[in-house]
């Protein structure tokens, strides 16, 4: 039983015609009419007959017609799939990242795609720097793009190269009397104001921890938390200040709901991607190589 010969059929059905079946199919009705009797002469029934009133289909006819059209369009749906799946991404290259870096990250890896890229699909995790050395540990991701962290804190299997480096930046609510000011913000001046911090022992939060305790001053800690969202988020209800890398607050600073101050000394930190030992795949490796290229681009 061909296709070719359901299709036809289907069209003298629905146009109750083999000439209009023919002329919507753009062969001759000889052609038809050959089809459609050897579609019939494999069944084993007809699925026509001729009245004064010119075409019919028969009872069974009409039971085959049903089924046939939706063999068809199974058919042609499972050809739109393949032509999906041509275009499609041939594999995962799963990425986890600090909260916060998306501002980084994201536009420059996205602004202009490489090729190769576009042949694999990115799944993007947000996680903090501890669990994002737990993800790779455990084999659920490929890498992880995170800020620079004590080499003593990173387990062992993992390593680390770096990417860039981001600027830190003091974030402030408008209205506090510290965002009037233009000049650098004096580490020694934070002494007594309430500060948000990130995790104390990886990433930018031991960072900044050690800027404080290399002054001699014990911050007066407010919160800690895990990640920038929620550092931004206390920072712009008023309570307390921050100091988190300038790039992670540049749409919060656009949109006037933060400030953002340099301090002194200036600082910057660097962002890395951790990855296993061991290597990925060669498609993988290739792929992360174009990663890293447009992060450090």
């Amino acid at each position: 039983m061909e296709l070719r010969r359901i299709r036809y059929a289907l069209s003298v059905a629905k146009e109750r015609s083999f000439t209009r079946a023919a002329e919507r199919l753009n062969v001759s009705q000889s052609a038809v009419s050959e089809q459609v009797r050897m579609l019939e002469a494999s069944i084993g029934f007809s699925l026509f007959r001729r009245t004064p009133r010119g075409i019919e289909v028969t009872e069974a006819g009409r039971t085959f017609f049903y089924e046939a059209e939706r063999v068809v369009g199974d058919f042609d749906s499972l050809g739109d799939i393949a032509r999906r799946l041509k275009r499609a991404p041939s594999e995962t290259l799963t990425l986890a990242m600090g909260s916060g870096m998306a501002q980084i990250v994201i536009p420059k890896l996205f602004r202009d795609v490489p090729d190769q890229l576009r042949t694999v699909r990115l799944e993007i995790l947000t996680a903090p720097t501890r669990t994002i050395f737990e993800l790779l540990a455990e084999e659920k991701i490929d890498a992880g793009l995170a800020i620079e962290s004590d080499p003593e804190h990173v387990p062992p299997g993992i390593v680390f190269e770096p990417l860039a480096e981001a600027e830190l930046t003091l974030i402030a609510h408008p209205s506090h009397a510290l965002a009037r000011g233009t000049t650098a913000v004096d580490l020694g001046r934070l002494v007594l104001e309430p500060i948000v911090m990130s995790e104390l022992s990886v990433g930018y939060g031991r960072v900044v921890h050690a800027m404080f305790a290399e002054l001699g001053i014990r911050p007066n800690i407010l919160a800690v938390a895990d990640n920038i969202e929620t550092i931004k988020v206390i920072v712009q209800s008023g309570r307390g200040l921050a100091i988190v890398p300038r790039a992670c607050v540049d749409v919060e600073v656009a949109l006037g709901v933060l400030r953002a101050l340099p301090i002194a000394p200036q600082r910057n930190v660097r962002m890395n991607l951790y990855r296993r030992r061991q290597a990925l795949s060669r498609r993988k490796e290739s792929h992360l190589a174009v990663v890293r290229a447009a992060l450090v681009a």
